[in-house]
Parts: C-alpha cells; structure tokens; sequence
C-alpha cells in the first residue's frame, strides 16, 4: 500500500491533528529530530515513531524511507493535510513509477494567503518544485535516486525532486493540500518569497524555523 513519512520538530501544536487526519489504511512513520516538545510522546498514539537527536530534515526522511514497508512513500510535513480527492490520486498511482506533489492551498483564507498559494501553484509549470508540504515518490524512485541530500541544508525537497525526475515521470496532482501559513504569517508572505527565491538562484541559506 502507501507508506507517509513526516518529520518533525517540535511539532506539537500540528502532530496529532495531521497523524488523525490520516486514513488507519496507511502506515505512518513519524521521525522526530531534534525535538524538545512532546512531539515524540503525542505523535506515538497514531503512529510509529523513531527518534534522531541531531535536528535534520533529510536524514529524518531517509530514515522513515529506510524502515517503512511499503513500495510507494509520501513525504509529509507535520502542518499539512490532504484533502480527499489527494488520498485518492495517490491510490491511483502507487503502483506507477513516479515522483510527484501536489497544489497547496493554506489554512487562511486572506488575500495575501491565496496570493502567494497561486505563485508557489506556478512553480511546476516551470518544472521547479512547489514546495506544498508533500511529496510523494515509488520506492524504485527514491532508492535510484539516493534519498534526500542529507548535506543540504535548506530546499532539499526540489534538490530531491530534480534528481528523482531522472528515474520516473513527473506527476503534478491539481488536487490540494492543506499547510500552515504560520511561517508566512509570523515573517511576511513577500519576505518568504523572496527566500525561495534567493536559495533557487544563488542557494541562500537563511531560513529560519517558525514553530
């Protein structure tokens, strides 16, 4: 079947509810790194949950990929959901050699949140990855591939995705996900941009944690 993997940071606040919101069909992996919360105790009522204790995004997927028992992996981030026609898609293609995401939509519903979900929407059409909080790849993909660059510092889901395209198709779902608009909230939906803007072009560094 399907296997999700979420890492997490001290994600408290989103943990429960996201791991709920996933079907008991699916197995769910969760990899806590570095976290200082109760992530790790919260996240163990839903799912299975390993602990890293250095903070680090791929080395946490990587893991999760490494233990989960299925052949078709969606990687998850701890502050988004999947709608139902999402869930759906990925029934549809898990047993198809691909790499893919999905539009994101946010959790408010601003002028500034629709805004920036139709710029970051664009993205795929320009073969970049979107950054919608999920991606999801075969297990043939991703072991081909190498996993994530567990070197890369920040972006490392479009680092991942560009490799990944070169063993599979590419599939950009046009049903929705659901994310937080904490980050863009707590620094400015503008200043983010020019964040992923700045780190696809000249590989900027500087992106903060926002819990």
């Amino acid at each position: 079947m399907i296997s999700f993997i979420i890492p997490a940071y001290d994600e408290e606040r989103y943990i429960g509810k996201t791991l709920a919101y996933i079907p008991d069909e699916f197995e769910k992996i969760v990899v806590c790194n570095g976290c200082t919360d109760s992530t790790y105790n919260l996240a163990k009522k839903y799912a299975r949950v390993l602990n890293l204790s250095e903070k680090n995004v791929s080395k946490a997927r990587n893991l999760g990929a490494m233990v989960a028992k299925n052949n078709f992996l969606v990687f998850l981030d701890a502050d988004t959901r999947l709608s139902k026609k999402a869930y759906e898609s990925l029934l549809r293609l898990k047993e198809k050699n691909v790499v893919g995401t999905f539009k994101v939509k946010f959790n408010k519903n601003t002028f500034s949140s629709n805004f920036y979900s139709m710029i970051k929407n664009i993205f795929p059409y320009f073969k970049l990855h979107n950054a919608s909080g999920v991606i999801f790849c075969s297990r043939k993909i991703f072991d081909l591939s190498g996993g994530f660059n567990e070197n890369s510092i920040k972006h490392e889901n479009h680092e991942f995705t560009e490799r990944a395209k070169k063993h599979g198709a590419y599939y950009y779902s046009r049903n929705y996900v659901v994310t937080s608009a904490r980050r863009y909230e707590k620094l400015g939906y503008m200043k983010i941009l020019l964040y992923w803007i700045k780190e696809m072009l000249i590989g900027n560094k500087e992106y903060p944690s926002i819990r």
